[in-house]
């Protein structure tokens, strides 16, 4: 075990070693990969690329970096690395602290970079950094080289036989790969790219204050907490809008911010800047901030800034003056409403009236309950809501959530929804094909806040263009798996990223 050990290097420790390698004209051969679980096709793909050079180094993706969904990887980095240690052709194994290989390539400078047959064709390359890879070797000199050999997938192999999912949803990824394809999914998220999509909707700031319980004061019934740090994310529209961009490259955004600190220095820094905003400023009130306090990552109470009364007739007619002139310029028109006072009756027929395409998300919340429901939007093509939100719009605590759900779509003209479960995933139900029910994909949830809001983000676009209603539930519960793993809206979930889980998930 201690010569496995000793392979294991990094970055620096390496540099001195390399150098007086090729001092000695010894040939440097570099692999790449997350290497999760070991297999023939591992095995044969490192011998051929030993034949490449005189010396093999073997770098492997760190933890954080692994993209491949909830549960990967299965074996963390430090198995991996003493994994790939352990085989006689393997001379040096680096974990890298990076997505991709670049740094290693430009810092290390091998001779020949070898990836896998399946590599090979850069177009079905879904993260579209292997042109990056070999740019980075081509400019230390050096050349890729593609290994030709029996293949195995380290995703389906885990798929079946490590139980990462129950049986039933084996069997739900089994009937969606044989009727889909990945091919079919990235179709679907070309057309989205295309669409011209305005996102309108509540303004909000997240904070979370991080502390550590201290137990009661002696002084008083209170508890008290030592601070340890704060956090602000970009939550509310701005976290739909983020999301949305990540796949609809003509992304726009309406929302109301108040004149009192409206925060829009900290919104633009944490805003896609493809994103085309347009801030309407409410008098006398504040951008609405959500402060969360935080300790051993539960949230224990939270303090709201706000004012949820309905904004003025002047504010109003200034937005319904904008959105007369630019609603018909919109394939897609995605509403997110925390029920904070932006969507009054007039702007909510309006938009009703004009939009081509309209998804909605009517959100309850604390400083809502009771008053902020679906109903008050008389249609929708599209709905995403979760399963307490239309409970609270039926008045129906207890009946069968599909009985709830075939109602509103009678009370209104609704044209497809999607009830989210939380762990228990989603139900979709459309006039055209009836109900679909889909499975969770989170294997482990960090945060669940913002996860309803980046499905969302991700679904309406989808329905849009025209997406099955099948894959729309398993792209959305897929995208639903990557929130839950984000503290808050820290970040949006990642195209690339998504479709490398969704590539695993099929597998």
């Amino acid at each position: 075990m201690e010569n496995i050990y000793k392979k294991i290097k990094t970055i620096d420790e390496l540099k001195p070693i390399f150098a007086s390698l090729k001092k000695q004209g010894k040939k440097i051969a570099h692999c790449h990969g997350v290497f999760d679980l070991i297999h023939p096709g591992h095995i044969r793909h490192l011998a051929a690329a030993k034949k490449e050079g005189d010396v093999l180094l073997v770098s492997v993706t760190a933890d954080q970096y692994v993209r491949k969904g909830p549960g990967r990887p299965v074996f963390n980095e430090n198995l991996r690395a003493e994994t790939l240690a352990a085989m006689e052709n393997v001379d040096y194994v680096l974990i890298n602290h990076a997505p991709i290989s670049v740094n290693i390539i430009k810092e290390l400078k091998p001779d020949v970079y070898v990836k896998g047959q399946d590599y090979q064709d850069k177009k079905s390359d879904l993260t579209g950094k292997i042109a990056d890879e070999e740019a980075a070797i081509r400019s230390v000199g050096g050349k890729i080289v593609f290994t030709q050999d029996i293949t195995f997938s380290s995703s389906k192999l885990i798929n079946d036989h490590l139980d990462v999912f129950s049986k039933e949803t084996r069997e739900y990824l089994k009937k969606i790969s044989a009727k889909h394809s990945i091919e079919d999914i990235t179709g679907y998220f070309k057309k989205a790219e295309g669409l011209k999509v305005l996102v309108i909707g509540d303004a909000i700031l997240d904070q979370y204050h991080y502390c550590q319980s201290m137990g009661m004061s002696l002084k008083g019934q209170i508890v008290v907490t030592k601070y340890q740090g704060d956090e602000s994310f970009a939550g509310g529209v701005f976290a739909t809008a983020n999301n949305t961009a990540s796949i609809c490259k003509k992304t726009s955004l309406v929302t109301v911010v108040g004149d009192d600190n409206p925060y829009k220095d900290f919104i633009a820094e944490h805003l896609d800047p493809a994103i085309s905003a347009k801030y309407f400023v409410r008098k006398g009130a504040p951008t609405t901030i959500k402060r969360r306090f935080v300790s051993e990552n539960r949230k224990m109470f939270e303090i709201c800034y706000m004012n949820d009364e309905p904004i003025s007739k002047a504010l109003e007619k200034q937005i319904i003056d904008h959105l007369k002139k630019t609603l018909s310029s919109y394939d897609l028109v995605i509403v997110s409403d925390f029920g904070h006072g932006f969507f009054t009756k007039a702007v909510v027929d309006l938009i009703s009236r004009k939009a081509k395409y309209l998804a909605l998300n009517v959100q309850t919340n604390s400083a809502n309950l009771g008053f902020n429901f679906l109903s008050k939007w008389p249609k929708a093509d599209y709905v995403s809501i979760d399963e307490p939100e239309i409970r609270l719009a039926a008045h129906e605590k207890h009946h069968d959530l599909k009985a709830v759900m075939l109602g509103i779509m009678k009370s209104g003209r609704y044209r497809n929804l999607i009830v989210t479960k939380g762990p228990r995933g989603s139900v979709f139900y459309s006039k055209k094909t009836g109900f679909h029910e889909a499975p969770a994909l989170a294997s482990r949830v960090i945060d669940s806040v913002g996860a309803g809001d980046a499905l969302f983000a991700y679904t309406a676009p989808m329905m849009a263009v025209g997406c099955p209603y099948d894959l729309t539930s398993f792209i959305g519960n897929a995208v639903g798996a990557l929130a839950v793993q984000i503290i808050c809206n820290r970040e949006a979930v990642n195209q690339v990223d998504l479709l490398k889980f969704v590539n695993r998930l099929m597998k």
